[in-house]
């Protein structure tokens, strides 16, 4: 049994039974006093899945509704396990995905640490993804990450296990970490969200926390471009652009999502972005 039940455990005796075996009502108080005693594991957020635009797009949930963003804050040792999280949590409405669909990450970059005014390479860190068996470690470069099913109502609701472990020395006193990831779905058509950023704090400030969001978002985010798609470069994505894609279709051409080859997902693509090329 974790350190984390056994506490638990004597917290609820101290409070539903005050005395050897003698069963005390529980009263609004004693379950106060007894969610008092648990750590941060009740402070459970969740990135939000949507499909906008045919791709898989991530926005921050809260009680106002969502926001579509790319950057997302985490802390490690919220749940009373030092250097672990299950925070943020993956979360989809029902009918969001097909049935029989899997969703699943890839880290795009290895794991970087913020230095105040850059991020730079980790040296024994590492950072492991875990769901029961199923493990991806993040440490230098970039990832291969795995996927689960979505539910029966096409829904989805995951908590990884973010862990962060030393490799070939010992784990800095503290640090802020960046990890960088993509979400993929499996159904052969909706297509990858953008690349998101997770900023997680082991041990630092909340006011240096929040500058390396800050930092993140400033100077990591790309801005998407609906550029991409004037393969005639004309400052709009309009007829002429779909002759070209589909002269380019099975050739690297055309090929606007940089998979090596002109095919549906770039057709999809180029029918997002119909129109004025970024407003010109």
């Amino acid at each position: 049994m974790s350190e984390h039940s056994l506490s638990l455990q004597r917290a609820c005796a101290r409070i539903c039974f005050p005395g050897a075996f003698r069963r005390a009502t529980p009263t609004a108080a004693m379950i106060a006093a007894l969610l008092l005693a648990a750590p941060a594991a009740a402070q459970h957020f969740d990135i939000g899945m949507v499909i906008a635009d045919g791709a898989i797009q991530t926005e921050a949930l809260g009680s106002k509704g969502t926001t579509a963003s790319r950057v997302f804050p985490a802390t490690f040792g919220d749940t009373g396990v030092a250097r672990f999280t299950s925070n943020p949590g993956f979360d989809a409405a029902i009918g969001t995905f097909a049935a029989g669909t899997r969703v699943g990450f890839n880290a795009l970059s290895g794991l970087r640490r913020f230095a105040g005014t850059s991020v730079e390479p980790v040296t024994v860190e590492r950072l492991e993804v875990k769901f029961l068996t199923l493990v991806t470690l993040i440490g230098t470069d970039a990832a291969t990450g795995f996927n689960l099913a979505v539910q029966s109502n096409g829904g989805y609701h995951r908590h990884l296990n973010f862990t962060l472990k030393p490799e070939g020395g010992d784990l800095p006193v503290s640090g802020i970490y960046v990890a960088e990831f993509e979400l993929y779905a499996t159904d052969g058509v909706t297509l990858p969200s953008a690349p998101f950023f997770i900023v997680f704090n082991d041990g630092r400030s909340v006011s240096e926390h929040d500058a390396a969001i800050a930092w993140v978002e400033s100077n990591l985010v790309e801005t998407p471009s609906s550029c991409t798609a004037d393969l005639d470069a004309d400052g709009s994505v309009g007829a002429a652009d779909l002759a070209l894609l589909l002269a380019s279709w099975a050739t690297p051409t055309a090929d606007l999502d940089g998979d090596g080859d002109t095919g549906a997902a770039d057709l999809s693509m180029l029918l997002a972005a119909w129109g004025a090329c970024n407003g010109r």
